[in-house]
Formats: C-alpha cells, structure tokens, sequence
C-alpha cells in the first residue's frame, strides 16, 4: 500500500471548496444592476446542490467585459476568468466551476490549474446521454447559440445530440429572468417550455437548461421536467457543482487527477511560466 503522505491525509479530511467563477462583475455592466439578488439566490442554490459540508463561493471578478456574443471580446474575458481560478487554487480551492453555462475558457482553465475544473456545458452534456437518446439545449440568445454549437462538436456530442438546431434560445430579457427569480416565473417559464417542445418534436427525449441563473428559477417553481412530455430539465450548473465536487472526490478516494502525458491538452504549464506571462500582460 502507497502512502499518501500525511498533507494528503490532512486535505481529505477537509471540507470541498469550490470555486463558481461566475465571468462577469458583480455589477454586471450591460446585463442587470441586480448582482445581490443574483449572488444571494445562486449561493443558495449551489448549497441545495451540493454534499454537506460542502462549500461553494461565488466567485465575481473585478473586471469584466460587457459582451459575451464576440469570440475576440469573450476570449479578453476569459483570461482574467482563468487568472481568478488560479488565484483561487492559491487560495485553497480544491476546485473550480466555469461559471457562463456555454463554458468559456474552460480548456485554457483546465490546462493552467492543478485542481479540478468543470464546466456547466460539458458536465450537463455528459449527463444527457445517461438519460436519454437525443438532447437539444435550450438557451437566452441567438448570440450565444454558436458557442454551444461548437461545444457539441469538440465535446463529441453529435451523435447524441438532434440533428436538426440542437441549440435553441428562447429570447429571454433580464426582465423576466428578474421577475423569474423573484416568484412570478410566468414569461419565463412559458417561453421556455414552447422552445423545449420544438425540440421534442425534433426528437428531443432530454432538454439542456443552458443558463447559470435558471437552477434557483427552475427550483422555485418546482420545474424540473417540460410539462406533459416526461421530458427530464437537465440543468447545467447543478451539473457542473455536482461534477467539479465528484472529481475532488475521486481525487482524494483514488488519486484520479488529469492527464499530464506530453501530448495531452491539459498538461499544467510550468508555473513560474505562468507566472511569468501573466506579469508581462499586467495580470499581476
């Protein structure tokens, strides 16, 4: 028998900490001025998810970009989302969570920090297909459906998802998510049941909920399947929690950790590298 040493002993008698690195300010600019409720319900939400015991932060950042709909002005985001995971590694986290549910940054995340990363997308994605034959995701805007499309394709998600717009938004404003969390979850609700039922239609048996907010929404108002369907709500933060604290888990259990094989994509970087790069962009 191999001994773990006695620091490994010590942290797996140690609360899970995860980190749910939610990619915008708390401000939100250009979204909603309404980043207390949102941290409030979303905290609350993530302590229902997880094990006891168990602790999750959320994890704004100080600066942020107002548009998530542009590849060059999302990838500017996404370097500061991964500098806040590697602080929080520094900070005692044993794991991360991608906070935007179409799982910016992830792999560049994934790859720069020692513990476990999940992403909300992926881990919602990985769960469709134990419980059903076909998903679609049901998203807020056209400008996010091309994200989530890609990620079908680099997930290797394609033959288990519909062939025909397996990602769908359903014109959600702030408004309504707003009102959503605060109890009148009618317009919500409705609209994205009418695009979760186009997708049924087009063999969907599984429907991704692809948004960070809705879990406290869907909770609130006991929605977890699409009404008169038999049709399962996979929603994607639960997920995401669910798989960041199982990863620390197998960790601790069994020593499973990822690949650091030369050639594969999440070998860690050097960290005096790292550190490095970021002083010379000023992200130090």
């Amino acid at each position: 028998m191999h001994d773990r040493g006695d620091s490994a002993v010590a942290e797996s008698t140690q609360p899970i900490r995860i980190y749910w690195a939610m990619g915008n300010t708390k401000a939100m600019p250009a979204h909603s001025d309404r980043g207390e409720l949102y941290e409030r319900t979303c905290g609350a939400y993530a302590r229902s998810v997880v094990s006891p015991g168990t602790e999750v932060t959320i994890g704004w950042m100080s600066k942020a970009g107002s548009s998530y709909t542009s590849a060059y002005l999302s990838m500017l985001n996404d370097v500061h989302v991964v500098r806040d995971i590697l602080d929080a590694q520094a900070g005692g986290y044993h794991a991360a969570m991608i906070g935007p549910h179409w799982d910016p940054g992830l792999y560049p995340a994934r790859e720069a920090a020692g513990i476990p990363v999940a992403g909300p997308c992926e881990s919602a994605m990985l769960v469709a297909q134990t419980l059903g034959k076909r998903f679609a995701v049901v998203t807020t805007s056209d400008g996010i459906v091309p994200f989530i499309e890609r990620n079908i394709r680099l997930y290797g998600c394609e033959a288990r998802a519909i062939a025909r717009k397996p990602v769908r938004p359903f014109g959600l404003g702030f408004d309504a998510l707003i009102g959503a969390l605060e109890g009148d979850g009618d317009e919500f609700l409705s609209r994205f049941t009418r695009a979760a039922k186009d997708c049924i239609d087009d063999g969907a048996d599984v429907i991704l909920a692809g948004g960070q907010l809705f879990g406290p929404v869907f909770t609130r108002h006991g929605y977890f399947t699409i009404p008169g369907t038999g049709v399962p709500v996979v929603e994607v933060a639960a997920c995401g929690l669910r798989m960041a604290e199982s990863l620390v888990a197998l960790r601790r259990a069994v020593g499973l950790a990822k690949s650091e094989q030369p050639g594969s994509p999440f070998r860690t970087p050097d960290a005096k590298e790292i550190d490095s790069v970021l002083r010379t962009f000023g992200l130090r």
